[in-house]
């Protein structure tokens, strides 16, 4: 694929801006047709406005929320309902405007495809139909707003009555769960009375307490002990010596003063503690104990006769019955404090454990009240939301909350919406643009053939010296034409030639060139215009010569550039062969190689001869004007002399061997007799230009290749084939430099630079 430049589109334009206009034409009729002919269909549409509820929404919350954007899936689906639809084909009639084999499906869908609903502001929409008849277009728009309106508010109170329900069956699930929770704490706190979190410091005061108590009962059991001891000490030893040694008891010896004494105690641990303080009920049982007992002289004397013989000794001795009596009593008081000590210590061990089990309740605890309170905030948001769905139900019954109200109704179109001839005409002249610049540019690619000089250098890889745009940039309209004819041409006159040859002054030759003008206007006796042979015998042949009849045109001045590059690559050379030769035949070679050697000559000052070597189609001659012949042919075939058929050029320092007579052919072996020949010619002229055959099809070239030093390919642009044009420069195997020159180069594709010439040209009148 060729890459191309704006400039290069330009061309492309250029040379086939006939196709491209001619399809851009068809293409923008045919769109007008299209949308002349075309079924035109209407539309009408209405705006509808979403007005917020009369309630700020700081004190009733609305049951739908979201903007019109948001919420238009769902506004679509409800306007595209079957139940609206159907309703809208019923009341319009759209059913009977159907052909009767139409399906409802069918027409349904169809009525779909026509409905278009879009946003047009924030917080507004519009609902717009499609169809071939204005007045049903209308209709159809203006019912379908209506139905709309009504379903939303139908749907809307719907929605809030089962919002309602909904929230109220959730409400009441809630509620049996947060009752539910609220049994089974109370029964957890039931069952672990006394480990829950909160008892914690009333259980460690009271192991405290216990810990103190039964401190004061191992010190009150110890003292008992120590004082039984002492007791049976003094018993055995009164009944031994008859005398005791321990003093008598000071505590109270009477039941009376015993019950006094715990009855004090009693009502001082009342006044600190509840009843059911152990030490109290000790207290209690031990008053109740003493109570029930007998009076004590009647319990003394009955003892004191069931005692043992030593005791019926000792009954009458007061002291010895004393000592006995005390005996039993710390006797009972230490069983006692020994029962209240177990019990002190089974309370501990419960304390214990109840302090222990604390945290384990503390974790299960917290996890029903978590649950809990999540069930409370639950039953709380739902309570709040059934309250805001109620407020929010008779909003809407009462038509205070958001409402959808028309504002602009459905219009009654008065042109068709569809097909839009401006939309049409652009689009066809989008697509006649892009089919006929792309048919251009595939035209294009279909010619592998060469266009300008930086394809000529990227393809054969050598240089181009000159690019010589076509010869009708030099001779105008008129003499384009002529070169094409084969009449014959007014040159100017001989005496004009001399003042032809100085390019500084090109407009010398205006009156000569009037009378050529003329000449192409003049009709022949058939109607064609040209002039006739009689009339001017010269051949429009010499119009090739351009840079001596036309030395101040662009085409002479690129021939000027392509001569003074090959003086700079002759280099030091004293004499240089320069072979031009060309891909096929009719790319310029000829006309070239004598333009060539004339700005050589004439311009640049060197002794110059061109040499017409294509002895089968020799034309150099009648290029320059000059007889054919004696010429090359003779000097090869007969032997003629050459420098008796050398030809001088007036004007100039250039000389030329024409190609002779091609009646007779030249044969291969004898053109070999050539090379002898340019050793001679070298020897008077700096420059020898040889104007061989073509490269395809005739085989002359690869024999004279040789003989050159420079070797010119001449291309013709828009005409050589890329791929000939490579395989002929392959097939020239030598060590010679090679170089190109373009020629044909059409006004449309030449550079800007190359469009008009350098001179000043002096006004002057119309040819």
């Amino acid at each position: 694929m060729t890459n191309y430049t704006p400039h290069d589109y330009l061309r492309i334009f250029s040379r086939r801006k006939w196709l491209i206009v001619s399809v851009l034409l068809t293409c923008v009729a045919s769109a007008w047709a299209l949308a002349e002919f075309l079924p035109k269909r209407y539309k009408s549409s209405t705006l509808i406005v979403v007005e917020s509820q009369k309630v700020p929404e700081s004190y009733v919350k609305g049951v739908v929320t979201g903007s019109v954007q948001e919420r238009l899936g769902t506004i679509r689906q409800l306007v595209l309902s079957r139940k609206i639809l159907t309703q809208v084909i019923e009341e319009v009639g759209l059913a009977s405007e159907r052909q009767k084999e139409d399906s409802i499906d069918d027409i349904l869908e169809s009525l779909r495809k026509n409905i278009e609903i879009t946003t047009s502001r924030d917080e507004a929409f519009s609902i717009s139909y499609r169809n071939e008849s204005p007045v049903t277009a209308m209709k159809v728009t203006a019912k379908l707003a209506e139905l709309f309106i009504q379903e939303n508010l139908r749907n809307r109170e719907q929605l809030v009555e089962r919002a309602t329900e909904f929230l109220l069956g959730e409400l009441n699930m809630a509620k049996e769960e947060l009752e539910a929770k609220e049994k089974a704490i109370s029964e957890f706190k039931l069952r672990y009375m006394g480990e829950l979190p909160g008892q914690i410091e009333a259980n460690l005061r009271a192991l405290d307490r216990l810990q103190t108590e039964v401190a004061t009962r191992s010190e009150t059991l110890h003292k008992l002990n120590d004082r039984l001891d002492s007791i049976e000490k003094a018993i055995k030893e009164y009944q031994t010596t008859g005398s005791a040694s321990i003093p008598l008891p000071l505590r109270p010896t009477t039941r009376s003063a015993r019950l006094k004494e715990m009855e004090s105690r009693l009502a001082t641990l009342s006044a600190t503690y509840k009843d059911t303080y152990p030490d109290i009920i000790l207290l209690k049982q031990e008053i109740a104990r003493l109570k029930s007992l007998p009076p004590e002289s009647d319990a003394s004397e009955e003892s004191l006769t069931a005692a043992s013989g030593t005791e019926q000794k000792a009954s009458n001795n007061p002291v010895l019955r004393e000592l006995l009596r005390q005996q039993r009593e710390v006797k009972s008081e230490i069983e006692t404090t020994k029962d209240a000590l177990n019990r002190l210590n089974a309370q501990i061990k419960i304390y214990e454990t109840r302090v222990e089990n604390t945290p384990v309740r503390e974790q299960q605890l917290a996890t029903l009240m978590r649950d809990y309170e999540n069930l409370q905030r639950n039953y709380q948001a739902l309570l709040d939301k059934r309250l805001n769905a109620r407020i929010a139900e008779n909003l809407e019954r009462k038509q205070q909350g958001e409402q959808f109200r028309v504002i602009d109704r459905a219009n009654l179109p008065d042109t068709p919406e569809w097909p839009d001839k401006f939309r049409f005409l652009m689009a066809g002249l989008a697509v006649g643009c892009g089919l006929g610049f792309g048919s251009a540019i595939f035209l294009e690619q279909l010619r592998v053939v060469f266009q300008d000089a930086e394809e000529v250098e990227r393809i054969l890889g050598i240089s181009v010296v000159g690019t010589v745009p076509d010869f009708s940039l030099a001779y105008g309209t008129v003499f384009g034409k002529l070169l094409k004819s084969e009449g014959h041409l007014p040159l100017p006159s001989p005496q004009s030639e001399a003042v032809a040859s100085e390019p500084q002054h090109p407009t010398t030759l205006q009156a000569s060139w009037k009378s050529l003008a003329a000449w192409g206007n003049e009709r022949t006796p058939s109607g064609k215009r040209g002039g006739t042979k009689e009339a001017h015998p010269r051949y429009h042949h010499e119009l090739n010569f351009v840079t001596r009849w036309k030395p101040a045109s662009v085409a002479a001045e690129q021939y000027r550039v392509a001569a003074t590059r090959l003086v700079l690559m002759s280099g030091h050379r004293k004499s240089t062969v320069v072979l031009v030769t060309s891909t096929l035949k009719g790319e310029g070679k000829t006309s070239s190689a004598l333009n060539l050697a004339y700005v050589l000559a004439h311009d640049l000052g060197k002794s110059t001869l061109a040499i017409d070597c294509d002895l089968k189609h020799p034309k150099l001659g009648r290029y320059a004007g000059l007889p054919e012949g004696p010429g090359l042919a003779e000097v090869l075939r007969d032997n003629v002399p050459a420098n008796s058929c050398i030809q001088s050029l007036n004007g100039a320092p250039l000389s030329l061997l024409t190609g002779g007579s091609a009646k007779y052919p030249v044969q291969l072996h004898q053109i070999e007799k050539l090379q002898s020949l340019l050793e001679t010619f070298r020897d008077h002229h700096d420059f020898i230009v040889l104007d061989t055959p073509p490269v395809y099809p005739v085989a002359d070239v690869n024999m004279l290749v040789n003989m050159a030093d420079v070797l010119v390919l001449v291309i013709r642009a828009g005409n050589t084939p890329r791929d000939l044009a490579k395989r002929a420069l392959s097939a020239l195997k030598s060590k010679q430099e090679k170089t190109a020159l373009l020629t044909g180069v059409r006004s449309q594709d030449a550079p800007h630079y190359l469009q008009e010439g350098y001179y000043v040209q002096p006004r002057a009148k119309s040819l």
